[in-house]
Formats: C-alpha cells, structure tokens, sequence
C-alpha cells in the first residue's frame, strides 16, 4: 500500500487507519432543551503504520513532520483522498540490521486533517 506525503511516495505501509472523526464547535440548548449545532465537520485522523524504512526515508519522514501541515494522498473508501494534515509527533523508530544494512522499524504517524 502507498502513500504519498507532500509528493514523497512511500510504498511500504503495512496498515493504514483512515477514521472519519465528527468535530462540533459551540454546542448549545434552546429554552426547550433542543440540542444546536453551530457547526458540524467531518474529517479523516489517518494512523499510518509504515514497514521497515530506508535511513532517507526515515529523515524524510521526520523532515516532513517538522512541517504545520502537510499535503497527503491516500485511499479511501469514497477514491483517492488529497487533503491537508498534520503530524503530530516525530517518527520514534526501532533500529533493526537486515543483512549488515541498517533499517529502521515500528514507525507509526498520527495526522489530523486541517
């Protein structure tokens, strides 16, 4: 499975989690007690598990979530998403020698839609 991140193409995600989060502002009730919404918004929260990463693959990745939003292709059940995120930590991953090379495991990113 690929995503792409601000036109960085990462074909190595093992699982990708697109939720759709309900986000409500001002929720208010009348005198009569019936409940008014000012503002409804659905939006994705992706949780991205990526397999075992490049060292530049890696530092992309933490370049990337250096950055307030990003610009994030993924697929969806309605087709192909873009929309903008952010990441809100920096990658944290586990080093792992796969035949004398260095690669880096167990990174997952946490991003909200704008």
């Amino acid at each position: 499975m690929t995503i792409t991140i601000d036109k960085n193409v990462f074909s190595n995600v093992t699982e990708l989690n697109a939720k759709r989060e309900l986000r409500r502002t001002d929720v208010r009730y009348n005198t009569q007690g019936d409940m008014l919404i000012d503002m409804v918004c659905r939006k994705y929260a992706l949780e991205v598990t990526f397999g075992l990463l490049t060292e530049s693959e890696l530092k992309a990745l933490r370049n990337l979530s250096q950055k307030i939003f990003v610009s994030v292709k993924f697929h969806a059940p309605e087709g192909e998403i873009t929309a903008d995120f952010h990441i809100s930590d920096e990658p944290a991953p586990e080093v792992i020698m796969v035949n004398g090379v260095k690669m880096y495991g167990g990174v997952k990113l946490q991003m909200k839609q704008k």
